[in-house]
């Protein structure tokens, strides 16, 4: 494919997050819907009623035969992202997979198996790591805007009631807090301190045998990450990285960052940007952003739509070069996050 070339995407699935990728395509540069898979085609139709022009197929098989597309992004229910992958790539298909990538650490490994053996673009939709925020908070910590890395904390939680067959509960639909929710901050400690020397964790679980809740802590080098995440309550949301130099805070909510700032101390950034969506929380937030306050640094990266579009031009952009993969988001990065997460879970769950 030539650089000027606009990659054709088709859906596989018609939820949430299919419309979310549908809505934020028209921001993506060089990138286009074309296609949608669905059981029920007219739905389908219907759903994306605002894309003129949409195809609509019943089978991934009728979609790939088409020639009506040039990628494919998974948007199933986990469970179903092995399958959808696997037949993606059969078909020479480039294919963007929603996260979390697979139910489990053994159906990644079968896909990124066959996608080393074929050749063909693979890539998680870890969408967070390609926000503008996140890659200028990369580019500040390597400078030095803080200083030597002391410590990375996260929280990142959103109360579910306990529902037995919901997708965050059922095991066997790839559920459980760590795979829905831990994965950001594992994926993102990585991609601003590398590989963990190691990690340490405790969880909870609920009566399906999925995680409800997790904290984890990882070492790289003298620096230490730690970070929470659960099912059970509402928490922070929010990322604060410490420096001998100073604080960096993203959020909340960080894994929607459209700024982050820096103040000289922690004990200052608490004040001024704490975490959680608490009236209390949210009052002391928007004060505090109207005043200059010294020593506080802000940096702005807003942007339009929910923020899918930037990993769609990542992908479009790797796709058009004839690449097998997103330099800065490898199936290596993603098969090293859920090691991690199948490593936790291999330990027993703290008892009630």
């Amino acid at each position: 494919m030539t650089e000027q070339k606009t990659i054709r995407w088709g859906i596989v699935g018609t939820g949430a997050i299919a419309q979310r990728f549908a809505g934020d395509i028209v921001y993506a540069d060089n990138a286009t819907l074309a296609a949608v898979c669905s059981r029920d085609p007219a739905k389908a139709r219907e759903i994306f009623s605002r894309h003129s022009g949409i195809a609509a197929f019943d089978s991934l098989g009728a979609m790939f035969a088409s020639g009506t597309i040039d990628a494919l992004y998974v948007a199933t229910p986990n469970n179903g992202h092995h399958s959808q992958a696997v037949k993606s790539i059969a078909a020479g298909i480039p294919v963007l997979v929603e996260k979390p990538f697979t139910a489990d650490l053994e159906q990644a490994l079968e896909i990124q198996s066959a996608a080393t053996a074929s050749g063909v673009f693979v890539m998680e939709a870890m969408w967070s790591r390609y926000l503008p925020a996140i890659i200028a908070v990369r580019s500040a910590l390597r400078n030095g805007v803080i200083g030597n890395i002391r410590k990375l904390e996260a929280d990142i939680a959103w109360k579910q009631e306990y529902v037995p067959q919901s997708r965050f509960y059922d095991k066997s639909k790839g559920g459980g807090a760590l795979y829905d929710l831990g994965i950001y901050p594992i994926s993102l400690a990585r991609y601003f301190l590398g590989d963990p020397d190691h990690v340490d964790a405790s969880w909870q679980t609920m009566p399906s045998g999925v995680d409800s809740s997790a904290a984890v802590t990882m070492r790289f080098g003298e620096t230490e990450a730690k970070f929470t995440c659960g099912f059970d309550r509402n928490g922070s949301n929010r990322m604060v990285i410490e420096g001998d130099k100073g604080v960096l805070v993203i959020g909340p909510v960080f894994i929607k960052a459209d700024g982050f700032s820096v103040y000289p101390s922690r004990l200052l950034a608490d004040l001024v940007q704490p975490g959680g969506g608490s009236l209390h929380a949210r009052i002391r937030r928007k004060l505090f952003s109207y005043l200059p306050l010294p020593g506080i640094v802000r940096h702005h990266h807003g942007f339009e739509g929910s923020g899918l579009q930037f990993e769609i031009e990542a992908a479009s952009d790797a796709i058009r070069r004839g690449l097998s993969g997103q330099p800065d988001n490898t199936l290596d990065d993603t098969i090293a996050a859920l090691r991690i997460i199948d490593a936790i879970l291999a330990r027993p769950p703290m008892a009630d």
